[in-house]
């Protein structure tokens, strides 16, 4: 489409290329539910078909919207945008085009994976959390499977930025690398996956359910978020249940942590001369060599000799939990999930 196409010739277009068979202007007088139907059935579509090994659902966006979160407006490229181009449409197109922008609007978001109003998508409480009761039932019992996948996704990507802002790595990392026993792959994105949809939901579901229990044990427990954590962290994963032995060795770590390890790591870029740079560097590998120290004291009296094993990933956990204490970032409750 060239750049400078008359509003409605470019509508047209898009009539043509998108939604070819549809008919736009009956549907552009539904309201409510059954307009919120509509457009779900219309973005189910658009994300199943590709052209050029993209979902039409992507292609659709990329016409009124940049890739930013947030639905940036191609203003330049799209001659829907301004005020005088709507005004030159007809009754009958501005109907159309309002229609089509709430598809574009949906596709932009699922195609790439940005979060979105859930209530006014689907209609339920809008919380991309998997303790949302109407979330988890609608993903696994809607009609629009290819929604509901684009959906899952994104659940487990916001679920993996919390974790990681929380300095949860053993359950960011089982939810980045989350893979299928019965499919035998990784439940990579949607649109590449070979995985049907319903199992490729509830396997994303059934994951962060898990973590989910994990961690309302250790609340029901009183146990402290940076406790769970290091337990997690010692285990190598995110088990199924709290061990005693490792809560002991994670009570160890963390009353070290907190007299020995907190704060104790002043950032490079505040120094100003490399001599600064020097005693800093100095300080932090006191710091990290002193706490290896204490993982192998740790593990001696608390573990077998086989958990967190030197330079595997339990003990890459655990140095990486001594960085971020140093850093300055420990018992943050707020930060709990």
């Amino acid at each position: 489409m060239k750049k400078h196409s008359k509003p409605s010739a470019y509508l047209a277009q898009i009539e043509k290329d998108y939604f070819s068979g549809v008919d736009l202007l009956a549907a552009s007088w539904l309201s409510d539910d059954d307009r919120r139907a509509f457009r779900l059935a219309q973005v189910d579509r658009l994300l199943k078909e590709t052209m050029m090994d993209e979902p039409l659902a992507k292609h659709l966006s990329d016409r009124f919207w940049t890739g930013d979160e947030g639905r940036v407006p191609i203003d330049e490229e799209n001659p829907l945008w301004s005020e005088d181009a709507v005004a030159s449409l007809s009754e009958d197109e501005r109907l159309r085009m309002h229609l089509i922008m709430e598809v574009a609007g949906l596709c932009h978001d699922l195609s790439l994976h940005y979060p979105f109003d859930m209530k006014e998508a689907f209609g339920i409480r809008n919380d991309l959390w998997v303790t949302n009761k109407q979330l988890t039932e609608w993903l696994t019992h809607t009609p629009y499977e290819q929604v509901a996948m684009h959906t899952a996704y994104l659940l487990k990507k916001q679920a993996i930025g919390t974790y990681d802002a929380m300095g949860y790595l053993p359950a960011q990392d089982e939810m980045a690398e989350l893979y299928s026993e019965d499919y035998h792959c990784l439940v990579g994105m949607p649109e590449t996956t070979d995985m049907p949809p319903r199992a490729y939901i509830q396997e994303i579901i059934r994951a962060l359910q898990r973590i989910e229990r994990h961690w309302q044990r250790g609340r029901r427990r009183k146990i402290h978020p940076e406790m769970v954590i290091l337990h997690d962290e010692i285990c190598g994963c995110v088990p199924s249940r709290f061990y005693p032995h490792v809560l002991r060795a994670a009570q160890s770590f963390f009353n070290y942590m907190d007299k020995e390890v907190y704060g104790k790591m002043v950032a490079e870029e505040f120094c100003s001369t490399k001599r600064q740079k020097a005693v800093v560097k100095r300080r932090h590998t006191m710091v990290m060599n002193r706490f290896v120290e204490r993982m192998q004291l740790t593990r001696q009296i608390y573990l077998h000799n086989h958990m967190f094993e030197d330079y595997s990933l339990a003990y890459n956990y655990l140095m990486a939990h001594a960085q971020r204490c140093g850093n300055g970032c420990w018992r943050k409750e707020e930060d709990a999930l």
